[in-house]
């Protein structure tokens, strides 16, 4: 806190004792250990703590803690959150059984390549069948915690229940994919005979 009383850093406690902290004058983010010298690195999922396993028939995984806490507030099914998009694998890998007790896991992370990287690491931990996106649309609403700051909680909550089965960017399972792809202009390839 500054000497004017303006808060200057969010720290986000982590199950294990340790702490990822933002900084609030320039967005930032640093780390420090547990008292116990547990490690951020070995500390699973933000949050998972605050939830039984298989409480809740859903679990949703975000890219950030604000969002984590943005659709907890919306939905109140809950809401973990990775470290960030470099690391999602390996932090949901670490709580990868307390996830698989929920029937269904909803990736929420940010609509832009890392975050679409982040998810595709994610999802392949678990059976596709229970896999589901929230699927943000960019720009200034690129993550849940945009929603809330401009005052579309409601507008979360409809994007958090319209989330399809997550399917690996390589996948065509639309109509509107199949019919581009069968109107495509085959490319030539070497001319017969050889």
């Amino acid at each position: 806190i500054s000497t004017e009383g303006k808060p200057l850093e969010l720290g986000f406690p982590y199950p294990n004792g340790s702490f990822k902290i933002r900084t609030l004058d320039k967005k930032g983010f640093y780390t420090k250990d547990a008292p116990n010298g547990a490690t951020i690195a070995k500390a699973g999922l933000f949050g998972r703590n605050k939830f039984a396993a298989g409480s809740n028939k859903a679990v949703i995984i975000t890219e950030g803690e604000l969002d984590a806490l943005s659709l907890y507030q919306v939905t109140r099914i809950p809401a973990v959150s990775v470290r960030s998009s470099t690391t999602a694998g390996a932090d949901a890998a670490l709580d990868r059984s307390w996830l698989n007790s929920f029937e269904r896991v909803y990736l929420a992370f940010d609509a832009d390549e890392q975050g679409r990287a982040a998810g595709a690491a994610v999802a392949r931990l678990f059976d596709y069948n229970k896999v589901y996106e929230v699927k943000f649309p960019g720009g200034n609403r690129k993550d849940a915690n945009d929603y809330l700051r401009h005052g579309e909680a409601d507008e979360l909550a409809t994007l958090f229940h319209n989330a399809k089965k997550f399917l690996p960017e390589t996948i065509v399972s639309s109509f509107s994919e199949f019919d581009k792809i069968i109107r495509e202009v085959p490319k030539s390839g070497v001319d017969y005979p050889f």
